[in-house]
């Protein structure tokens, strides 16, 4: 029993006449025939009952299709998942992203891409810049969304959105009461715990460490965006512009040049249309 077979014995149960069957198939009326006799050969009954006048399915032919419809239709099913891998219309992504970016940019792109290709699986998980790059050249995450990245001889990478620096201080400290501030001030009157313009540090644990300016253990310098993911510490902490130094972070997508997911360059092209379509929107 093969598909071929099923076909033939699915249209001729639903044409009752072989003739018909045939032309809705495209084959002659002998390989029908045929089919449909190794198909009763293979099963060892007659799934329908002929006469010069009439085809009618028999009691176990009648059983038999709806078994046969249920594996065409999975033949199908698979055939059709088959061409969307193939395509990278169906698939996985493995996708990693720094703390914080879900609050802005990442939302977007990710919410864009779903909508448009549901039967693609994202799998995503948050961690900090280092191990996200040693993540990516063991191959354990197909794209990650950084700062950008120190792996530029074998990936490739794109520019997301770049965001202005601004210290973080906390309430109760001196500087709170102005409305912006020096790096170098900043630097000379408090303990700085988190530092994106040295990079010393990025992305470390983000929840301790605004717990600490909070309580004016330390400052930060962060990239705007951390803003809205540490509003639950709008009582707390004061955020101030950096007036003396021209410096943005800059959030990335970078992925292995010789990665062979075909939904993932169908996620970075989609990528590039949606902030090519905000850019002409702002304009």
């Amino acid at each position: 029993m093969n598909i071929r077979q099923l076909e033939c014995f699915q249209e001729v149960a639903r044409t009752l006449n072989f003739t018909k069957a045939a032309q809705n198939l495209f084959l002659s009326q002998t390989v029908v025939t045929n089919h449909i006799r190794h198909l009763e050969e293979s099963v060892g009954f007659s799934v329908f009952e002929r006469s010069k006048k009439a085809v009618s399915l028999t009691e176990n032919g009648a059983l038999l299709l709806k078994e046969a419809q249920k594996v065409l239709e999975s033949a199908a099913s698979c055939q059709n998942l088959a061409q969307q891998l193939k395509t990278g219309l169906a698939g996985k992504i493995r996708l990693a992203y720094i703390i914080g970016i879900e609050q802005c940019i990442l939302t977007r792109i990710i919410g864009d891409f779903y909508q448009k290709h549901p039967d693609i699986q994202l799998e995503l998980s948050r961690d900090n810049w280092a191990n996200m790059q040693n993540m990516l050249l063991r191959n354990e995450v197909d794209g990650i969304f950084i700062s950008r990245p120190e792996l530029t001889d074998c990936c490739e990478t794109m520019l997301l959105q770049s965001f202005p620096l601004l210290a973080a201080v906390s309430a109760k400290h001196p500087i709170a009461e102005e409305t912006s501030v020096t790096y170098l001030r900043l630097c000379q009157e408090t303990n700085i715990i988190f530092d994106a313009v040295t990079k010393k540090t990025i992305m470390p644990d983000l929840d301790n460490s605004l717990l600490r300016v909070s309580i004016n253990s330390g400052a930060m310098v962060i990239p705007k965006f951390v803003v809205n993911y540490s509003s639950c510490y709008e009582k707390y902490i004061r955020y101030l512009p950096l007036t003396d130094i021209d410096i943005s972070f800059d959030v990335c997508f970078a992925y292995s040049k010789s990665n062979q997911n075909r939904s993932l360059q169908l996620f970075a092209d989609n990528t590039l249309r949606l902030l090519s379509a905000e850019a002409e929107e702002r304009e």
